[in-house]
């Protein structure tokens, strides 16, 4: 495939290199044995980038009904799928109950759950998302809009015992994402595991599955950052998993988050004009902001403050965490700013970058935009058209149609 040629008819668009999703999805399987995977739906929703993971033997971890029926549309069994959101609708449980795994955010969504099961003459097996008395860091827990705090639920046996058409077999915990400290993971799936042995002394608790959620990072900035040591993390869950099959037997799932997707997509787009003003030059671009919003995000904290700022995603993850390029030949170096075309200051890709000397035509290329990229952004802003996906594997270019 003649990639700039291609970009020239199609950018701006997304590209998905399928080899590098396969390439994450088996770093995973070949060295954290013990474990199953569920692919976070929401990090990038494009249905050949499901039907990848899915072809991997992947779940999906599904943050609304609509991306349940995405998984399902895609290749992937109802019983793999779980769906974990606050704030379900009597809508969201109707339409998906008996296509995934429920995940109550609550105890009163146990009970609507158990009224559903009721009206049906069925009874639902799911599970239940738990604000643990804990952090990622292993200090004492904190308030949080997610789940049922631990001390809650442990004093909940009454109300569980009352919703008879229920039956709770697993529990998911997910306090912090975007970690590439192998410890500070290890010493996390410890404690959810010692949490959900707590949980199973409980009355109609039977568990079946502990979702570990995700946390293992997507590396953005390779000068600077060391990718999560699977090898030593896999050394430190082997006990947890040792320790399964001597009590629970239960079925062990991490989340993938970003893992899969982040590194392995590329966002491209095009110079519509280059102008000058006080000495500055810009490029003006198609779909910066309204077609990948991080970097106009990562621009503007970084403007705020020198320091990262933690608690932001998936919105920001650190500074420099984008890589931008001009895609041409040309040796001649200059900086510029890259802006792009909607009627608002906030819409910056990058500032006082050096690229290669541009012309009007020419292509940008912006790494790390595989997670959190098109889903994330508000494409509907200023009715531009979206940009374009396409998922790239075997040589073959696949546009989800």
């Amino acid at each position: 495939m003649d990639l700039l040629n291609f970009l020239q008819d199609h950018a701006p668009c997304y590209m998905y290199d399928g080899e590098k999703v396969e390439s994450q999805c088996r770093k995973l399987k070949d060295t954290l044995s013990g474990f199953d995977f569920l692919y976070s739906v929401k990090t990038n929703a494009f249905p050949p980038m499901i039907q990848g993971v899915a072809k991997e033997g992947f779940g999906a971890d599904a943050a609304s009904s609509r991306e349940v029926e995405l998984a399902l549309e895609n290749g992937i069994a109802p019983e793999q799928v779980f769906y974990s959101s606050p704030g379900k609708t009597d809508q969201d449980i109707e339409a998906s109950f008996g296509k995934c795994v429920l995940i109550a955010d609550s105890i009163s969504e146990v009970r609507r759950i158990h009224q559903v099961a009721a009206r049906r003459g069925e009874t639902a097996e799911i599970g239940i998302r738990v604000n643990p008395d804990f952090t990622m860091l292993g200090d004492r827990g904190c308030a949080s809009k997610f789940g049922v705090d631990t001390r809650e639920l442990l004093v909940s046996e009454a109300v569980l015992d009352a919703c008879t058409n229920v039956r709770i077999i697993g529990i998911h915990v997910h306090i912090q994402s975007q970690i590439l400290d192998y410890q500070v993971l290890g010493r996390y799936y410890q404690n959810c595991f010692a949490l959900a042995r707590r949980i199973q002394a409980m009355n109609r608790v039977w568990i079946k599955f502990i979702n570990f959620g995700s946390g293992i990072g997507a590396l953005y900035r390779e000068e600077l950052d060391h990718p999560v040591d699977l090898e030593k993390l896999a050394g430190l869950a082997a006990a947890i998993v040792d320790e399964n099959d001597r009590t629970l037997k239960a079925k062990l799932y991490i989340e993938t988050g970003r893992f899969i997707g982040c590194n392995a997509g590329k966002y491209y787009t095009k110079i519509v004009d280059i102008k000058e003003s006080y000495g500055q030059k810009y490029l003006i671009v198609e779909n910066a902001m309204n077609g990948f919003l991080r970097p106009a995000i990562a621009n503007l904290l970084s403007k705020a403050t020198e320091q990262s700022l933690p608690g932001y995603e998936p919105l920001y993850t650190c500074q420099n965490e984008f890589g931008v390029r001009v895609l041409n030949q040309e040796d001649h170096r200059e900086r510029v700013h890259i802006v792009g075309n909607l009627c608002t200051a906030l819409d910056v890709i990058c500032e006082n970058v050096e690229v290669n000397h541009t012309r009007v035509g020419d292509i940008i290329e912006i790494t790390n935009a595989g997670s959190y990229g098109y889903s994330l952004s508000p494409l509907l802003f200023s009715g531009h058209a979206a940009p374009g996906q396409y998922y790239v594997f075997g040589g073959k270019i696949f546009s989800g149609e």
